[in-house]
């Protein structure tokens, strides 16, 4: 089981939650069980040891921490995205850089930044528009090298 696993889940999640006004940033394990099987495909990619519980607790804490800092983590994207305002950005966009700035400002473990920024693009490779992972890139991009 990997980390890339666990993020395309809390991907899944944060972005079905677009569209549902819910308060309560808990979801149910069944959301994560239906997500765990539904890309079943994936498990030759990266392996990094991580077991079907691990994961899960991973992708708990990216949707929950993710939920949580929501409106710092938007704040951040629309500083950098000077062109764009965050309600005409893609969702799937959105919620890929939410992600990876949780993991970079509330990290749950000690992952390099390339890697969060390398694994942000794979997502929008996989589920974004054709110029998403530039889009990605660029900003996470942005925020990393201001950061240092």
């Amino acid at each position: 089981m990997s980390r890339y696993k666990a993020r395309q889940q809390a991907l899944q999640i944060l972005f079905s939650r677009e569209f549902h006004e819910e308060n309560d940033i808990q979801y149910t394990e069944s959301e994560i069980l239906e997500t765990n099987t539904a890309d079943e495909q994936d498990a030759f990619e990266e392996n990094d040891d991580l077991t079907m519980q691990d994961e899960n607790v991973y992708c708990t804490y990216l949707v929950e921490t993710t939920r949580q800092h929501m409106a710092e983590f938007d704040e951040i994207i629309g500083h950098y995205s000077k062109k764009w305002d965050l309600s005409q950005m893609d969702r799937t966009d959105k919620n890929i850089m939410r992600m990876s700035l949780c993991e970079l400002l509330y990290p749950k473990e000690n992952i390099e930044e390339s890697i969060v920024l390398n694994e942000a693009v794979r997502l929008a490779k996989r589920y974004g528009g054709p110029a998403s992972s530039r889009f990605v890139n660029g900003i996470l991009g942005a925020y990393v090298k201001d950061k240092r």
